[in-house]
């Protein structure tokens, strides 16, 4: 089979309307009767990968000097590493990301537990289910806030790790939500100062860009910020050996070739700075 027909029989098996189900029962019914009463507009769901020729879902972590062939489905444009699928959904309550927050808030308590659950339900069909076992035994590595948007970065074996960024303001059956989910494979821990990048680009949300990067974090690593275009500092979340940070816009769209400049922290407190790329 080639590789454009592996592509799409993989985009086929992907569901283009995942949804993701409500955490508890009183939210269900909340959100509802809330639907009930309302005349939703329909949305479109959209699903791509980015990966280089060749690739398949369960290659390393670090590409070659290629780059990365981009499927795009639905107006996303994302960079990730080889290996992720991208899952994007154009839907959400927070329009243009107005309470986005530069600096993220760690989630605790209940809306930790809601937002991992929507991460879960969001990736249970990808693939038709073929990373059900992955989710039901990953590890919450980060888990924060930014305004209503939470980010939830998923690990496992295998190299296994889904990131997700979701509108927590949006009632449940019209979530906005992008992120990635796929396995790496089996690799050697990054040195204690360095920064591996597994997601890195841009994509589309609500018809809006939004820049991400996540991966992993050396041992020494203890904070990470990027100034933005506008000389705003944005903090990454540092947790359990990875990291991550989004904002809106498109400024990371070509930040895989190793333009974007991050300052890292580390553990005896002194700083330099960084290039992210794959």
């Amino acid at each position: 089979m080639t590789r454009d027909k592996d592509i799409d029989t993989l985009l086929r098996s992907m569901d283009p309307a995942n949804e993701a189900s409500p955490a508890r029962p009183q939210r269900a019914r909340t959100d509802l009767e809330h639907a009930l009463s309302h005349d939703p507009s329909p949305t479109v769901r959209a699903t791509t990968t980015a990966h280089r020729d060749g690739s398949t879902y369960r290659q390393p972590l670090r590409p070659s000097a290629r780059r990365p062939r981009a499927v795009v489905l639905g107006g996303l444009v994302a960079a990730t590493t080889a290996g992720l699928f991208v899952v994007p959904a154009p839907a959400g309550g927070d329009a243009a990301f107005a309470t986005w927050t530069a600096s993220p808030v760690t989630l605790s308590g209940e809306d930790r537990d809601d937002a991992v659950a929507d991460c879960l339900a969001s990736n249970e069909d990808v693939g038709g289910g073929m990373y059900a076992e992955d989710l039901v035994n990953a590890e919450v590595a980060i888990a924060e806030r930014r305004g209503a948007w939470m980010t939830v970065v998923l690990t496992g074996a295998d190299g296994f790790e889904s990131t997700c960024t979701t509108d927590a303001s949006a009632p449940w059956w019209d979530k906005g939500m992008i992120g990635s989910i796929g396995r790496l494979g089996a690799e050697t821990d990054p040195t204690p100062r360095a920064l591996k990048p597994t997601q890195l680009g841009t994509g589309m949300i609500m018809n809006e860009p939004i820049s991400m990067a996540a991966g992993r974090a050396g041992d020494d690593v203890t904070g990470i910020i990027y100034t933005s275009i506008t000389g705003e500092d944005v903090i990454a979340t540092v947790s359990a050996g990875y990291f991550a940070f989004w904002l809106p816009g498109d400024e990371l769209q070509h930040a895989s070739d190793g333009s974007s400049i991050v300052t890292v922290t580390y553990r005896d407190g002194t700083t330099e700075t960084q290039e992210l790329s794959f």
